[in-house]
């Protein structure tokens, strides 16, 4: 079944992203770069803040390969790459070498807002590991959106965006899924109604068209340079080949 979305995106954005700038130099090349130790009781993987873009970054701030990715959360090849690239990625974001910086990307509309707004609900060190987890068991939440009714969807015809991303919320289980992990009934709802973060989430996606050309999810950068493929043998090559251990 389809779940009609509002547009976040209009036609000139669109057009913005066919003509907005790429980096035409490449992903960088080098030797294998030096280990950077981390502060003292933490590792990398465990220093996590939100960036000026809206994205959450891991590991060393000042690490010379800087890995971004634009991510939907009920992407497919986005939960493949999770599964297959985090064991790997955060031993190499350990070694202080790179820093993985996730911006949140709405490819498929209102059905990826209550998963983000979820992700975010407990501050920047508990984004990555509630992501990995709503990666992990995709499958499973996104299944129930044929619990969605026609009744339900003529009803979000005239809700506000912040009352369909609860609606969605409800009936994909994803409040029940947060309240397994410690966020309570009322803060998910709480999250889930922040008019704020869906603006910020939307403003983040039209960024993400103008700025770096990004059209579809997974999408990475490397140090700006755009990188062709999402599979994570594919990253992982360009981070070898750039220097990272």
């Amino acid at each position: 079944m389809r779940i009609k979305t509002f547009i976040i995106t209009t036609a000139a954005a669109f057009a913005l992203a066919a003509c907005g700038s790429s980096d035409t130099a490449g992903p960088p090349k080098g030797e294998p770069i030096a280990k950077v130790a981390s502060p003292a009781g933490k590792a990398w993987i465990d220093v996590v803040s939100k960036t000026e873009f809206g994205g959450y970054q891991m590991g060393n701030p000042s690490a010379k390969l800087k890995l971004i990715e634009y991510g939907a959360i009920s992407c497919p090849g986005c939960a493949q790459f999770s599964v297959q690239s985090t064991e790997e990625l955060n031993k190499i974001v350990n070694d202080g070498t790179v820093s993985f910086e996730y911006r949140p990307f709405l490819v498929h509309g209102i059905q990826d807002i209550p998963g983000f707004l979820l992700a975010q609900c407990s501050g920047p060190e508990a984004f990555f590991p509630l992501t990995e987890q709503l990666y992990a068991e995709q499958a499973i939440w996104l299944g129930k959106l044929s619990t969605v009714t026609e009744a339900d969807q003529q009803a979000m015809q005239k809700m506000a965006p912040e009352q369909i991303a609860t609606l969605l919320g409800t009936k994909m289980g994803l409040i029940e899924f947060v309240k397994s992990r410690g966020i309570s009934e009322d803060q998910a709802k709480s999250c889930l109604s922040d008019k704020a973060a869906i603006d910020n989430l939307i403003k983040m996606t039209e960024r993400g068209t103008k700025d770096d050309g990004i059209s579809g999810t997974p999408s990475f950068l490397l140090n700006g340079a755009k990188l062709d493929g999402g599979a994570w043998n594919q990253i992982k090559g360009k981070l070898v080949e750039a220097g990272a251990r």
